[in-house]
């Protein structure tokens, strides 16, 4: 998953809001590794000034990390299912510059020339978080719609739960009393600690148009997300009250086209990709993030 900057009217914080997880994005119902294991490493880069102006220093992506890494790795335990695991190269607000991210387990069948697979995932870190944890289900089928072209379809839902905190430049005391962020006298920072909680929705539909008996293609694909998120922050601070806590509700969504071309080889699987996102939704209130094209590839070695 990925974390992107938003600029509030008295910090500029990392919030979770995840536009940039690794699920949806090249997943398919069909195995795609031939050994007992594979590992994908996944490299994305999201330029600045894109689709979006910068007239502003308070522009919602200051501060934002433009590099995106991940590394995938996939172990078969029988002919239907598979574990994995997604490690995560770029940190989170956490504090985490290496870490476990995911642990995945999935089913495939094959029926009637039609593959379909169930994918549970679970993230097993435990910092900044309490209770369950995140969870990510997905239901995915893969048809060939002629010897030339074939469709990925997914679907899944994600319970979020995301503990985070940062530090923060201090800022003046606010004008009104009710304000629950409150400035220490003298400290130059802070200590932000925040949780959100909420529901994730993730689709997306996919062509492939192969060029090569291997099955080399290009493909075109639509992914739609969309959440709903309650946020709690509040400020750690010598003289500042814990019980005083901002709460934010997010709800909004992104429809994002992709296109690119996967390089299919017997030992490895290469592929460039370039996602545009088409259509964003976010609160009225407030400035939060702006998605962006992005840019990247893929590479398994399987």
């Amino acid at each position: 998953m990925g974390l992107i900057w938003c600029h509030s009217q008295t910090v500029i914080a990392q919030r979770p809001v995840q536009m940039f997880d690794p699920f949806y994005r090249g997943e398919t119902a069909v195995r795609t590794f031939y050994d007992q294991y594979a590992v994908t490493a996944e490299l994305s880069y999201r330029p600045s000034g894109l689709f979006q102006s910068h007239s502003s220093i308070s522009s919602p992506t200051v501060g934002l990390n433009p590099i995106g890494l991940n590394v995938h790795i996939d172990y078969q335990l029988s002919n239907h299912l598979d574990l994995g695991a997604f490690v995560d190269a770029t940190g989170s607000a956490a504090g985490r510059t290496l870490g476990l991210s995911w642990v995945t387990l999935k089913y495939f069948k094959n029926q009637e020339g039609t593959d379909y697979a169930i994918r549970l995932a679970l993230d097993p870190s435990s910092d900044g978080r309490s209770g369950f944890p995140q969870a990510d289900l997905g239901f995915l089928y893969t048809s060939a719609l002629s010897n030339q072209v074939t469709s990925d379809f997914a679907i899944g839902i994600r319970r979020v739960q995301i503990g985070f905190q940062e530090i923060v430049p201090s800022v003046p005391s606010p004008i009104n009393p009710g304000d629950p962020i409150v400035k220490s006298p003298g400290a130059t920072n802070e200590l932000l600690r925040g949780r959100a909680r909420g529901w994730e929705v993730h689709a997306s539909w996919s062509y492939n148009i192969l060029f090569d008996p291997a099955g080399s293609n290009m493909f075109i694909s639509m992914m739609a997300e969309g959440g709903t998120y309650d946020m709690l922050e509040w400020m750690v601070g010598t003289d500042a009250n814990p019980e005083n806590r901002s709460q934010t509700d997010y709800r909004g969504g992104t429809v994002w086209v992709s296109s690119g071309i996967e390089i299919e080889r017997p030992s490895y699987q290469f592929a460039p990709f370039l996602s545009v996102p088409f259509r964003q939704w976010a609160p009225s209130e407030g400035e939060w993030p702006t998605s962006k094209v992005r840019l990247g590839l893929r590479l398994m070695l399987r």
